[in-house]
């Protein structure tokens, strides 16, 4: 699938929640391994690194950093891309020791990652749903998740409103891998725009 397609990592951190690393492929108008059409700035995440508890949405494994990060080393490797891309600026908040940041040791460890865009959440989820409606569509770009992203397809579409702010998400949910992606949608150095194609 790389020809036509650029890869980039989305994370959200975690270690008692669990952190979520998603490989996220951008289409340059490009047709997938499966037949179809992709229109330029679509988005197909293809895989997933899940850190959360067998039987549990919401509990992480407690993982240190190193350990997380030989996950997603060995996806991006099945893939054969490099790994960086986009992590949850809170991970890039000095930790007051000599270590530095949640962000540096990732670097350490070999993820290279940025700081996502800071925004308005609201404007996230409405571009994350504007793209999965959009999705199959031949002339806009949309959202697209492979069936291989069980995590995704476990809790994101589950996720409930926030009963104070319905245009948000309910953080008390298992929204950790939508908020990953939605740092991917909302980074600066790609598109603000998102959908499913199911590889």
């Amino acid at each position: 699938m790389h020809s036509g397609f650029t890869f980039e990592l989305a994370l959200d951190h975690g270690t008692a929640a669990p952190a979520v690393c998603l490989l996220c492929a951008r289409s340059e108008g490009a047709f997938g391994p499966d037949g179809r059409y992709y229109p330029r700035d679509s988005v197909v995440v293809v895989d997933e690194v899940a850190t959360n508890e067998p039987g549990s949405l919401t509990r992480g494994m407690g993982y240190t950093v190193g350990r997380i990060c030989d996950e997603i080393l060995a996806m991006c490797t099945r893939w054969s891309v490099e790994p960086e891309g986009v992590g949850d600026s809170a991970i890039f908040a000095a930790h007051g020791s000599d270590s530095g940041s949640i962000g540096d040791e990732y670097r350490r460890c070999g993820v290279h990652l940025r700081r996502s865009a800071k925004g308005d959440r609201r404007h996230g989820w409405e571009v994350m749903r504007r793209m999965l409606l959009d999705a199959g569509k031949p002339d806009v770009p949309g959202l697209y998740v492979s069936r291989a992203c069980a995590y995704f397809w476990a809790t994101v579409p589950f996720l409930a409103r926030d009963p104070r702010r319905p245009d948000d998400v309910d953080s008390r949910g298992p929204d950790h891998c939508a908020d990953a992606l939605r740092y991917f949608l909302m980074d600066d150095s790609g598109t603000d725009e998102l959908a499913p194609v199911f590889l």
